[in-house]
């Protein structure tokens, strides 16, 4: 087998190195915790504007 050049061999030992892999773990569940809390405020907000256009729509109708 071929030795490695230089430059390839920091990038194989980038590649197996395992250290901080949990950190990055953790980083990612909170990151997808965050956007699912997110989603929910938005979808609340949506909700209720959504809700205050048909009350709108509603209350002019019955005029």
């Amino acid at each position: 087998m071929a030795e490695k050049r230089p430059e390839q061999r920091w990038v194989y030992a980038f590649l197996r190195d395992t250290e901080g892999a949990t950190a990055i773990e953790y980083g990612v569940l909170l990151m997808m915790v965050g956007l699912a809390l997110l989603g929910i405020v938005s979808l609340t907000d949506v909700s209720n504007h959504l809700s205050n256009t048909f009350n709108f729509v509603s209350d002019t109708l019955s005029r």
